[in-house]
């Protein structure tokens, strides 16, 4: 009797432990499943991966060229040469109007990620809650410090001090939406990581899980700088016409964004290979044929900025729509590896409950083709009039005066579709 009761408790111990182990070894499929918003998609998922890689592409444009203003800028106020000091006041100024643009739209590529991939996102969030929340408060810090570059841009010393503060809050944002996109797809380590293996629950929300040094340097360092050395080719492209503008001034910084551009361009590419050999084997994506694309992409950058050293004015536009087929191709990328990343465990957004709901995307698309109307009407006189010398008013032609009468318009009809589908709803409710 004694020897059963033994060998019941070396059991049942044996069963503790590795009961306790195995503990960790959770289903991540039905994870993943239990996890998704039981609601489903409010309209088609595909429609959400097309928007979301598009809006995240034109928001990452801005964040480039925000990061990559604040390089040119304090490394330009380091050299006495007063092209460079002149440049180095230009791409603050850059920076400045970026931040405020990238902010307003990185709005739109997160709610789409939100909708379609809330188990991924919300749980990488909460693992690191906290610097998640900071991401706010360093982004706002580092806004201020970049206003205050702006504003002491005739001061070398001060705003080369300001941009310095500017840009390491710039990359901690950068660093920290990095961390929370790349725990996402590793959704097997969720449970390890919140449990630290099993010991204990971690709920401060401090700790950081996983970076990868090659994604940080590929989707944001490299690229600011590539970017921002193409936007100084089109800088040089767009007021050569300009009576009033120094054309060797002008010329200079052409030259100086393309040689950055092809330097920056040589390291992104390497950076991007790099991070490819980190992709884990059991996701498939290291010889997809959206990887290969990427690298092709970021080929041709390099190959038309190559070309576009002698003569970077002539080459601007060329190289403008290389570095955006660029863009496209690793946004598509980042899209296909959270793809890649759930598909090993059977889940996949074209498996949520359809709950079509057709209002809110008829006023998103509305709203959309609304602020196309607008912004290209409002972009189209900014292009034009500042092309016009300093000193003069530019007129604007009878076409144009026609395209702002039908902004009017379309601005005027959309706050009156806009207001009264809320009435409307809003009686609805209370009938």
């Amino acid at each position: 009797m004694q020897e059963v009761v033994r060998w019941f408790l070396l059991a049942v111990l044996s069963f503790m432990i590795v009961g306790g182990k195995l503990a960790l070894a959770v289903d991540t499929s039905a994870m993943l499943k239990a996890m998704a918003d039981p609601a489903g998609a409010p309209f088609f998922p595909v429609v959400m991966q097309v928007l979301q890689v598009l809006t995240w592409a034109l928001h990452i444009l801005f964040v480039y060229t925000s990061i990559g203003g604040l390089f040119f800028a304090i490394y330009g106020f380091t050299r006495r040469d007063e092209n460079w000091q002149k440049l180095s006041r230009a791409t603050i100024e850059l920076s400045k109007v970026s931040v405020s643009l990238a902010i307003v739209l990185g709005v739109a590529p997160l709610l789409f990620y939100q909708v379609i991939y809330d188990p991924l996102w919300y749980s990488s969030a909460n693992l690191s809650a906290w610097w998640y929340i900071l991401f706010i408060v360093f982004l706002l810090i580092g806004y201020y410090f970049i206003w205050g570059a702006y504003l002491t841009k005739d001061k070398p010393t001060i705003s080369m001090f300001m941009s310095i503060l500017g840009i390491i809050f710039l990359l901690l944002v950068g660093f920290i939406i990095h961390v929370v996109n790349y725990q996402s797809l590793y959704p097997e380590k969720w449970v390890e990581w919140y449990t630290s293996g099993g010991t204990t629950m971690n709920t401060s929300g401090w700790n950081i899980y996983a970076f990868n040094i090659f994604r940080y340097l590929s989707f944001l360092v490299f690229p600011s700088v590539a970017v921002t050395g193409i936007f100084l080719m089109l800088y040089n492209w767009y007021f050569r016409s300009r009576e009033d503008m120094d054309k060797e001034y002008l010329d200079w910084a052409g030259k100086v964004g393309a040689r950055f551009a092809l330097y920056a361009g040589g390291g992104w590419i390497v950076a991007q290979v790099l991070y490819i050999f980190t992709i884990p084997a059991d996701w498939g994506a290291k010889g997809s044929i959206f990887t290969w694309l990427t690298l092709l992409g970021l080929l041709l950058v390099i190959g038309v900025v190559f070309a576009a050293q002698k003569n970077p004015a002539k080459m601007a536009i060329p190289s403008l729509i290389s570095g955006v087929v660029a863009l496209l191709l690793i946004a598509i990328f980042r899209e296909y590896l959270r793809v890649a990343s759930t598909a090993r465990f059977g889940y996949s957004v074209y498996d949520y409950k359809m709950n079509l709901e057709f209002l809110s995307p008829l006023l998103f698309f509305g709203t959309l083709l609304t602020g196309l109307v607008l912004y290209a009407y409002a972009w189209w006189m900014a292009y034009r009039a500042g092309r016009t010398p300093k000193g003069k008013v530019y007129e604007a032609s009878e076409t144009e005066h026609h395209l702002g009468d039908a902004s009017v318009f379309v601005v005027i009809l959309w706050a009156i579709v806009f207001i009264g589908v809320g009435l409307i709803v809003i009686a609805r409710n209370y009938a």
